[in-house]
């Protein structure tokens, strides 16, 4: 009788699940990144500025760190001549706010935001959103 030795069942390590994040369409993570300023300022004149100043920060988000200076002169060159130095400054400090709480909560949607059509329908905000993939 010959005796075979039986192997005995290798332990598995548990298989960890990566969480993917959850979809989210980009004008809505649009709108959850500026709700804390839309909360303080709630005409749509302001309104509208604030979506745009996010857009501006969450396609600034989209390249290397170190080029996000460069960007932002860009978007200061755009801006109105009439604006004071403290108003320069605070747009300034909301766009890298708004940059790192994008990074923060959204780092997987890596899109540029090309366009954007925002409307007030009664008491609501409707903002549509057309982006492409970054290369």
């Amino acid at each position: 009788m010959s005796s075979k030795k039986l192997k005995k069942p290798r332990k598995q390590k548990p298989k960890t699940l990566k969480r993917l994040p959850p979809k989210i369409k980009i004008s809505e993570a649009i709108l959850k990144l500026s709700e804390p300023l839309r909360q303080k300022y709630t005409d749509s004149r302001r309104i509208r500025g604030i979506i745009g100043m996010t857009v501006v920060a969450w396609n600034i988000s989209l390249f290397p760190k170190e080029e996000h200076v460069n960007i932002q002169e860009k978007a200061l060159d755009a801006l109105p001549e009439k604006l004071s130095a403290e108003d320069v400054s605070v747009f300034l400090e909301n766009i890298e706010i708004l940059i790192e709480r994008k990074n923060q909560n959204y780092p997987h949607i890596r899109e540029y935001i090309l366009k954007y059509q925002l409307s007030f329908p009664g008491d609501t905000i409707t903002l549509a959103v057309s982006s492409t993939p970054v290369p």
